[in-house]
This record gives C-alpha cells, sequence and structure tokens, in this order.
C-alpha cells in the first residue's frame, strides 16, 4: 500500500507541469580495514551514491531524498542498501493560509520529532499571529527502506500551536504521542513436567506521550531569553526543563548562561524502563569575545548534578581567520579528560581549491585511580571546486587509541549541483 501512495505521488508532481527542477547528486567512496566476527582482518570499501530531486511548479512542489550503498571489498547481507529520507508532495499556501505535504518526511515540532510516512498540515491565522501545526503519520524503520508499513502500534501523531503576539517573542504549545512495535520472538519454555515447548512472544510497543511548552523573546538584541519544558504523560512527571539565555554587554563581548533539567527519555515497557533512573541538573556559564571581524574567543564553563555527586566540564575556544581551536577538560565524577582540537581551512585560487587539516589528542580515565589512556586523530584533505555546479573533495583519516593502534580511512566524494526551467506540457 505504502509503495502505491508513493507512486501515486510522484505521478502528481509530473503532471503538474513542472517548471523548475533542482537537485544534487552525490558519489561517494569510504573504505577502511576493520574486522569480521571471527576477528579477521577485512577490507571495507563501501560506495554511496545519492539523489536530492525537487520538481516545483507554482505552489505545488515533489521532494525526493533517496541513498543507495554497497560494499565492493567484502559481502554483506542487506546490500544492496536502499534508504529513503525524503518521498513526498506538498502544497504552499492553498488559500492564502495553509500548506499541507503527504508522504516520507521529517517531523520538528516540540518534543515530536522523527521520520514518518504521512501528512503534515499547517495553517496560519490573523497575519501569522497563529500558526497551528498537525502531524500523523506510520513510523519509518531505522533502514529507510520502503515496505508495507502500517500505522495502529506503530505511529506518530500530534500538534503544535505557536503564538507570536509581539515581533520579537513567541509561545509554543505541542502534544506528542508516539507508538512503536516490536518484533515478536520465540523463547523456549517448560511445561508442568519440565517438557520444553516453543512460544511466540508479543511485547507491548514502546510508548512516548508528552506536552511541551516553549517561549522566546529577544530584547531588541540587547539580551534573548529561550526556555522549554516537557511533560511526560506515562511516567505523570515533568521530564525536562531548558532555559538558555545570552546577553550582550556591547560590540565586542556577550555573555551566556544556560540551566538544563532532564531525566533519561526511555521509552515506556522498553525493558529499560524497569531500572531505577535518577535526574541530573545542567548549569554552564560562558563569555564570548569578538575583538574584530576575523577573531572570536569563548570559554564556558559548566557543572553537572548528579543525585550524591558532581562533574564539572571546562570549554575554551576560538578561531582567527581559517585557524580555529578548542581546549576541553572535564573533571569529577563523570571521569577525567583533557583534549585539545586544531582545525584549519584554508581556500586558494578564488575558492576553487580549499586544503583542509585538523589534528586532535585527548588524554582520559574514568576513575581518578585508572590509568590515563590517549586517544590521537589527524585528518587532512582538499576540496576541488572548478565550476560552481561540481565538487569533488578528498579526505584521509587516521587515529589512534586503545583499540585500535592505527586506523586510516580514505573518503572520496563528488557532487553535482543543477538547476533546470522545464516545460514539458
Amino acid at each position: 500500500m505504502v509503495q502505491k501512495i508513493f507512486i501515486a505521488l510522484a505521478l502528481v508532481a509530473v503532471s503538474a507541469s513542472a517548471q523548475f527542477i533542482t537537485g544534487r547528486t552525490t558519489t561517494s567512496f569510504y573504505t577502511f580495514q576493520g574486522r569480521d566476527t571471527a576477528s579477521a582482518k577485512q577490507t571495507y570499501m563501501r560506495a554511496y551514491e545519492n539523489i536530492y530531486l525537487n520538481i516545483a511548479k507554482d505552489n505545488i512542489s515533489f521532494n525526493t531524498n533517496a541513498m543507495v550503498s554497497n560494499d565492493f571489498g567484502s559481502t554483506i547481507a542487506t546490500d544492496p542498501e536502499l534508504r529513503v529520507s525524503s518521498l513526498m508532495v506538498k502544497v504552499r499556501n492553498i488559500g492564502g493560509a495553509v500548506d499541507l505535504s503527504a508522504g516520507r518526511q521529517f517531523v520538528f515540532a516540540g518534543p515530536g520529532t522523527g521520520l514518518i510516512d504521512g501528512v503534515i498540515g499547517s495553517a496560519r491565522f490573523m497575519d501569522n499571529m497563529f500558526t497551528v501545526t498537525g502531524y500523523g503519520g506510520t513510523n519509518v524503520s531505522h533502514t529507510r527502506d520502503i515496505r508495507k508499513q502500517w500505522v495502529g502500534n506503530n505511529g506518530l501523531f500530534g500538534g503544535q500551536v505557536v503564538v507570536a503576539p509581539v515581533e520579537n517573542g513567541s509561545v509554543a504549545l505541542s502534544y506528542m504521542n508516539k507508538r512503536m512495535i516490536r518484533t515478536p520472538y520465540t523463547a523456549v519454555r517448560l511445561d508442568s513436567l519440565f517438557n520444553p515447548y516453543i512460544i511466540v512472544i508479543n511485547s507491548r510497543p514502546l510508548a512516548e506521550e508528552l506536552a511541551s511548552i516553549d517561549a522566546e523573546y529577544d530584547f531588541s538584541k540587547v539580551a534573548f531569553l529561550q526556555a522549554k519544558s516537557d511533560y511526560n504523560f506515562l511516567t505523570k512527571d515533568i521530564s525536562r526543563v531548558e532555559a538558555f539565555t545570552r546577553v550582550t554587554i556591547n560590540d565586542q563581548l556577550g555573555v551566556t548562561g544556560e540551566y538544563i533539567f532532564r531525566e533519561p527519555r526511555v521509552a515506556f515497557n522498553s525493558i529499560f524502563s524497569v531500572f531505577n533512573t535518577n535526574t541530573t541538573q545542567e548549569l554552564e556559564g560562558g563569555l564570548e569575545y569578538r575583538p574584530c571581524q576575523k577573531t572570536f574567543v569563548y570559554a564556558r564553563l559548566g557543572n553537572v548534578r548528579y543525585v550524591d555527586d558532581n562533574s564539572q566540564r571546562l570549554v575554551v575556544g576560538g578561531s582567527y581567520d581559517f585557524l580555529s581551536a578548542t581546549y576541553t577538560q572535564n573533571f569529577g565524577y563523570a571521569g577525567e579528560l583533557n583534549g585539545v582540537s586544531l582545525q584549519a581551512v584554508y581556500p586558494l585560487g578564488d575558492r576553487t581549491f580549499t586544503p583542509t587539516v585538523g589534528f586532535g589528542y585527548a588524554s582520559y580515565k574514568l576513575d581518578k585511580k585508572d590509568p590515563s589512556s590517549t586517544v590521537v586523530n589527524a585528518t587532512a584533505g582538499m576540496v576541488y571546486r572548478p565550476l560552481q555546479a561540481f565538487s569533488t573533495d578528498m579526505q584521509i583519516q587516521w587515529m589512534n587509541n586503545p583499540q585500535y593502534k592505527s586506523d586510516m580511512r580514505i573518503f572520496l566524494k563528488a557532487s553535482y549541483w543543477f538547476n533546470e526551467r522545464m516545460n514539458w506540457f
């Protein structure tokens, strides 16, 4: 049924006598050496072909984003693998106020996020002061293939109302209801005479049901405030509270502050929901300084509070022209870490050539009594763009850690953008 719907959507888009076709094709290769289940060395060379296509005429558009991949260095049972991230028809500005889309698409509405095969609709009222969005459909599996699916206990439904009474502020109320089916499995049990027999286990669907409120306000570029909170209907408690602010002292200096309260987001009926979980609270403050257009430095200090202990983190970084650097230090209950990363991106020849290099080093241990472990990584690459519509990328990646003494990988990519005006009918 799902396949028939997608085919119908594509036919509708084509019959709309498309005038504009835009898109991108990307061919990439990723090769490295790993180990199979028998711990034998195995060379992998995976190829990817991705296509993004948008066909539009007036207020009607058809959009698709799909990728097929296959490994040529080893045999993988699921190859070739097709993943479809987008396949939908969208009609904008119906009656000057309504947008409607149907097919495979992403949902971003408060706590309701994910990929669905379904419908999303939004309507604007009172000169865009009120925006109402509703969505519903089937959850798409992680494989993102196109196969027969059903809504029932595998659906994502919800909505959001955004109110913007002033130009610089808004408040949003959201609701999300998500059900995720679990594949049945067989197990061996013993009867009253201790004879083994096989039964089929049908687990209850994983479930999430959340409501959220989001608010933000910009005080004429002097200060920005943002806050949000989630309520879990199934556990009957507040699962998250976040607040963030940025205050501009002058044109060069700014101050940030952030507070986060959350409990682990574990789906209802999940095996993990039977374990005791504890909430965490995070408080972070920061400084941002931009003495000139090409220079930016920042520092952030945060504290994470657990039930009976604390952990701290410090991040100091900055950028100058084509160089950027970051230093990170974690200490306390969550373990100790000291790390530094450096990156450089320098365009040449009117951005025809863009060499890139990167380096990272980190020393860490989970407990003060543990010996330190180190991770070192480096990258070197080149982006070549002879034409505005065509570019090629190459990057060599290297890493050394306690698990892999020397891990070398190569990534290659070629992309082509197109934008055509057509008149087929």
